[in-house]
């Protein structure tokens, strides 16, 4: 039998940028949207539901690779594995396949707090592992023994929480609900979500 142990956090950030790049790949039917949006100063719009499928593109590719290999390229580079929680060695099955990418998009509410939630335990599980009843393991031995961190786990909640909340709420202004459109130069105007921070901390 394999041994297994919890993954270190650098091996996981990697491991998170890989996959970002690679999901690039996922939007490239918006890419003319995105073009248009850089080189001209039309209006730029796409509907309600390009914007719902570009939130939930993180979710498929998630979803894709963990019924293919139970892990993303980025962790399989980096040598870990999402496994059940109960048994290292086994294999998935379609429900924590399903559930674990879709309640990781509850970071679009909380940014990055629900992977912080991590921090708090020695097993690194999170939000998203909790529902699913999963973990990320590694099969190389850790440097170190994992450790609870809990000033920088509690300084980034904080942090990415209040982020999280105040971006989610400027988007959702953005959106036209009565032509289920939305708008990408006022969704992506950085001045926009200066003011709805604002209007968050005046709250």
């Amino acid at each position: 039998m394999d041994s297994v142990y919890v993954p270190s956090t650098w091996r996981r950030l990697v491991a998170q940028g890989v996959d970002q790049v690679i999901r690039l790949v996922f939007y490239i039917p918006f890419m003319k949207s995105f073009f248009l949006l850089v080189t001209t100063d039309e209006d730029v719009r796409i509907s309600l539901g390009g914007l719902v499928l570009m939130f939930l593109i993180p979710a498929l590719y998630e979803f894709i690779f963990l019924v293919l290999m139970q892990a993303t390229p980025g962790k399989w580079l980096m040598g870990l594995k999402v496994v059940p929680f109960a048994n290292a060695t086994g294999a998935l099955d379609w429900r924590q396949c399903v559930l674990r990418p879709l309640a990781e998009r509850l970071t679009f509410f909380f940014s990055w707090a629900v992977y912080v939630l991590a921090f708090f335990r020695y097993d690194r599980t999170h939000f998203a592992d909790w529902v699913a009843e999963t973990r990320v393991v590694q099969f190389h031995p850790r440097m170190t023994r994992a450790k609870i961190r809990w000033f920088l786990g509690s300084l980034l909640l904080i942090f990415y929480v209040f982020d999280g909340i105040s971006t989610s709420k400027a988007i959702l202004k953005q959106i036209d609900w009565e032509n289920r459109q939305v708008e990408l130069r006022s969704l992506f105007d950085v001045d926009s979500m200066s003011d709805m921070v604002e209007e968050y901390e005046e709250l």
